[in-house]
C-alpha cells in the first residue's frame, strides 16, 4: 500500500514570504483516505521511520536542499520506540531544517518519556510542533506543555471565525494563551479566504498556510526561501500561569500543613504581593478564602473598561513612565520610556543599570528621599542621559504602597524650556536663572574660582579647560541632589539652594571651599574660590548683584 502514496508539500508563511514546507501524505488511489490509513497502523514507529527516510530523500534531489526547511507528521508515539529514537539521533546528526510534528495525541500518556525524546532531538536540531490542536483529542491540552517549538491549530477552529464571533473569540483566546502564557509560536492552517487571513493577522506574530496563498505544489516546484528572524520561543513559564497553578495547589489542599505550604509557593512566586497575602498562620483557611477572593477581583478587574483604561494610560502615556520599588528595582517601564532612554530597564539589576546610565544612581537616591518623607509627591528638574546625549527633564515623583509595599512611579518629560546645559562641565547655562526653575530656591551663591588665571597663563587653555571640568564634577558630586549648579561664564559659577537660613548656607560653603581646597591639593594644583551669598526674596536680579558685590569683597580680604 505505501507504493501508492507520494508526497505534495504546502508552503507555510511568514510575514507573507514561505518560511517552510510542510510534506503532505498522498494516494494515487482515488478516494482513498489517507488520514484513516495512517491512523489504523499498528507499528507507527517503523511507518513514521520510512516517511522522514523518504521525505529527506526527495529533498536531497534539491540542489538547494541545505535551506529548505520541511514539516512533517509522526505519530506522537513513535517517540517512545527506542529503535526509531537511535535512528532518528543518527538521521539528525547531519540532516538540519526539518520539523517533526506530532500526530495522534490519544495514543499515550507518558509525558516525561516523550518530553525526554524531545529534548534528545531538539540537540541535533531539529524542532517540533504539536499539530492538530482543537481536533477533538481528549488529552490535547495536556500535550501543551511539552517541550515543543510551535502549537498548530487545526483547520475546524478556523473554518467559520469570518461568520461567527464566537468561534472567532475562541480562537483568539486559544491564540492568545499560547503566545502569552506558554510562550510557544502558533501556527494557523487552513486558511482559504481573505476574510479569515485579515481577521487572524491582526492576532500579533504567527505562521500561516492554507489555499488562499497556495495549493500542495511538487517537490520540483520548491524554491530557495529567504532566510527571515522567526518569533522567539519564550522557554520561561510566564508569572499568570504559576500563579494559576500555585492557586490550583492551594485549593486542592485540605490538611493545614499542606495549606500553608501552598501559601508559601504563592508567596515565592508573587513577590511583589500583588494577591495581597497576611502572616495570618492561625486560620489558614479563612487566609485561603480572602486570597480566593482578592484572585477572583484582579482577574474581574481586567476585564473591566476601567482597568484597561488605567493600563492604557500608563502604557501609552505621552510621558516615559518607570515605576521602581523601593530597593530600585525596575518593576515597570513603557515604550516611551524605552525609546527615550534607550534601553528596558525591567529583569536589569540596580548595579548594571547604574553602569548604563549616567546618574541614575542620583534617581534613586531622590527615589529614597521621598520613601523616608511624610510627602507622597515631588517634582525635580534632572540632567538624564538619552539615546540623544544629555538632556534636561522635568520628573514628577509619586510614592504608593500596596499591601505595605512601597513603590515610585516616575514620569518624565522632556523640558520645553530653552534651558542649555553646558558642554564643557554639564552645568545648565546663565539662563536657567530665568526661568519658571527659579521658583524652588530660596538662596543663591555666587562663586568665583581663586588660582584659575594663573593655571590658564601658565599651562593654556587645553589644561584650563580640564581644571574647569574637574572643578563642575568634583563641586557637583559634594552637592545635594536637590541643589544647582550654573556656569555663569568664565570661571564664574552660581549654586541655588532651597535652604532658608542663610547662616547655614555659609558653613556648607565654607566647608565645600575646604573639601575643593584639600582635592586639588592632592593634585598639586593651587585652586580655591571666593563667594557671596543673597536671599532670592526679592528676585534674580537683585540676589547676583548683591552676591557679586558679597564676593569680590571677600576675594579682596582673602587677597590681603
Amino acid at each position: 500500500m505505501t507504493d501508492e502514496l507520494y508526497f505534495k508539500y504546502q508552503p507555510r508563511y511568514y510575514h507573507g514570504e514561505i518560511s517552510s514546507y510542510e510534506a503532505l501524505l498522498r494516494s494515487h488511489i482515488d478516494d482513498f483516505n489517507v488520514e484513516a490509513f495512517v491512523y489504523s497502523i499498528k507499528c507507527s514507529a517503523s511507518f513514521d521511520l520510512n516517511i522522514i527516510l523518504k521525505v529527506l530523500q526527495e529533498r536531497k534531489s534539491l540542489h538547494i536542499c541545505d535551506d529548505v526547511s520541511i514539516s512533517l507528521n509522526i505519530s506522537i508515539a513513535s517517540l517512545l520506540d527506542d529503535n526509531f529514537m537511535s535512528q532518528c539521533l543518527e538521521i539528525f546528526e547531519n540532516e538540519k531544517n526539518i520539523t517533526l510534528e506530532l500526530t495522534n495525541h490519544d495514543q499515550t500518556n507518558d509525558f516525561h518519556g516523550l518530553n525526554s525524546s524531545i529534548l534528545r532531538l531538539k540537540n541535533k536540531g531539529v524542532k517540533f510542533a504539536l499539530d492538530d490542536y482543537g481536533k477533538d483529542y481528549l488529552n490535547t491540552d495536556d500535550f501543551l506543555y511539552l517541550d515543543v517549538d510551535y502549537i498548530k491549530l487545526d483547520r475546524k477552529l478556523i473554518r467559520n471565525i469570518n461568520t461567527n464571533y464566537i468561534t472567532y473569540s475562541v480562537l483568539k483566546a486559544k491564540y492568545n494563551h499560547i503566545i502569552n502564557v506558554l510562550g510557544k509560536i502558533v501556527i494557523i492552517e487552513g486558511i482559504e479566504t481573505f476574510e479569515q487571513f485579515n481577521l487572524v493577522k491582526e492576532f500579533g506574530d504567527m505562521l500561516y498556510q492554507g489555499f488562499y496563498f497556495s495549493k500542495p505544489i511538487d517537490i520540483t516546484e520548491i524554491r530557495q526561501i529567504k532566510k527571515r528572524e522567526f518569533p522567539q520561543v519564550n522557554n520561561k513559564k510566564q508569572f499568570s500561569l504559576n500563579l494559576d497553578e500555585a492557586i490550583f495547589d492551594l485549593n486542592r489542599t485540605q490538611k493545614p500543613k499542606d495549606i500553608q505550604q501552598a501559601i508559601d509557593n504563592i508567596k515565592e512566586i508573587d513577590k511583589y504581593n500583588i494577591i495581597g497575602l497576611t502572616p495570618n498562620t492561625f486560620d489558614l483557611h479563612s487566609e485561603r478564602q480572602r486570597i480566593n477572593q482578592n484572585y477572583r477581583e484582579i482577574i474581574k478587574n481586567k476585564t473591566r473598561s476601567h482597568f484597561l483604561l488605567a493600563s492604557s494610560l500608563v502604557c501609552g502615556s505621552d510621558g516615559a513612565v518607570i515605576i521602581r520599588d523601593k530597593e530600585g528595582n525596575a518593576i515597570f517601564n513603557n515604550e516611551h520610556f524605552v525609546n527615550y532612554i534607550g534601553i528596558d530597564l525591567v529583569d536589569v539589576s540596580v548595579e548594571e543599570a547604574c553602569e548604563q546610565i549616567t546618574d541614575y544612581r542620583t534617581c534613586l537616591n531622590i527615589d529614597n528621599e521621598l520613601l523616608l518623607g511624610d510627602s507622597c509627591f515631588m517634582m525635580s528638574d534632572e540632567v538624564i542621559e538619552t539615546k540623544n546625549g544629555s538632556e534636561l527633564v522635568h520628573i514628577y515623583r509619586q510614592k504608593v504602597s500596596h499591601f505595605d509595599q512601597y513603590f515610585i512611579i516616575c514620569s518624565v518629560y522632556e523640558a520645553t524650556d530653552t534651558i542649555i546645559v553646558d558642554e564643557l562641565t554639564t552645568c545648565y547655562q546663565k539662563n536657567y536663572l530665568y526661568s519658571t526653575y527659579m521658583n524652588q530656591y530660596k538662596i543663591l551663591v555666587f562663586i568665583d574660582l581663586d588660582g584659575f588665571k594663573d593655571i590658564n597663563d601658565s599651562f593654556g587653555h587645553y589644561v584650563g579647560d580640564e581644571v574647569l571640568r574637574d572643578f563642575s564634577l568634583t563641586i557637583k558630586n559634594m552637592l545635594r541632589d536637590e541643589d544647582v549648579i550654573i556656569r555663569f561664564g568664565g570661571d564664574e559659577f552660581v549654586i541655588l539652594l532651597n535652604s532658608h537660613v542663610i547662616k547655614n548656607v555659609h558653613q556648607r560653603i565654607e566647608q565645600l571651599r575646604q573639601n575643593i581646597e584639600w582635592y586639588f591639593n592632592r593634585k598639586e594644583t593651587q585652586l580655591s574660590f571666593s563667594y557671596g551669598v543673597a536671599s532670592l526674596q526679592d528676585g534674580v536680579e537683585l540676589a547676583l548683584k548683591a552676591a557679586d558685590e558679597a564676593m569680590y569683597k571677600q576675594k579682596f580680604l582673602r587677597k590681603q
